[in-house]
């Protein structure tokens, strides 16, 4: 999910993964607004697509794992770099959730906020 604080005309002024107020909304990475505010701050948005190419991957993942478990495909039967990038991205994850600053996009020292 995706957070942006709007100035007084209405303009993005920045987005953050977390809803840090009442003041910041919810928006969608499609929204208009959101694309003309990366437009013009493209370091941004280029954070902004790795989180969502993050979360696709995580999606891609989970994917993987239900034909795993639903016996559509044998983990084995994935190439050896698949396997071992799998492996290497679900030891990573298991790191991950026992650190709570890890759903920051950009780090902690930011907050979040792009």
């Amino acid at each position: 999910m995706l957070y942006a604080l709007k100035d007084d005309q209405g303009l993005i002024i920045a987005v953050s993964e977390k809803q840090l107020s009442d003041e910041w909304k919810s928006v969608d990475l499609e929204d208009e607004a959101v694309l003309i505010f990366l437009q013009r701050n493209p370091t941004i948005g280029g954070k902004v697509m790795q989180a969502a190419d993050a979360d696709f991957i995580r999606v891609l993942e989970d994917v993987i794992d239900l034909l795993i478990d639903k016996a559509v495909i044998q983990f084995t039967e994935l190439p050896d770099p698949v396997q071992n990038k799998l492996l290497n991205r679900r030891r990573y994850r298991e790191e991950l959730r026992k650190d709570d600053r890890t759903n920051l996009i950009g780090g902690e020292e930011d907050e979040g906020i792009f």
